[in-house]
């Protein structure tokens, strides 16, 4: 008799090792994941400050005297994500963030160009 086919005992150890591959992957892609959402969460809080500081200036151009800590934008000035900051300290030359969260996540700080997150 000529049977083709694998073995109960050769299936369940094609299943363990692919679940011990699992264990170990699934930490490094949550890991990746994380790293792109907060570097994406970064980028929308560079764009909001972007949009204060553009605002700002054609507000200026305009003959609109408003200082930059008071320039107020929504997310159509800069097309990105919810950001909302709870401290706008930028003078007339500088936009400077604390606080940031983008969509409720994180608590970034924007300042000279670059927004970090303060985890």
């Amino acid at each position: 008799m000529n049977k083709k086919g694998f073995t109960l005992v050769e299936l369940l150890a094609v299943i363990v090792i692919l679940a011990i591959i699992a264990l170990i992957a699934t930490p490094i892609v949550i890991n990746v994941i994380n790293q792109a959402q907060e570097g994406a969460d970064a980028r929308s809080v560079e764009a909001y400050a972007k949009a204060i500081e553009t605002k700002y200036y054609i507000n200026k151009v305009n003959g609109i005297n408003v200082a930059i800590s008071d320039t107020e934008i929504t997310t159509a000035d800069y097309n990105g994500d919810k950001v909302e900051c709870t401290k706008n300290d930028s003078t007339e030359d500088k936009v400077k963030l604390s606080g940031c969260k983008v969509n409720g996540r994180g608590n970034y700080t924007y300042e000279n160009g670059k927004a970090t997150n303060n985890k």
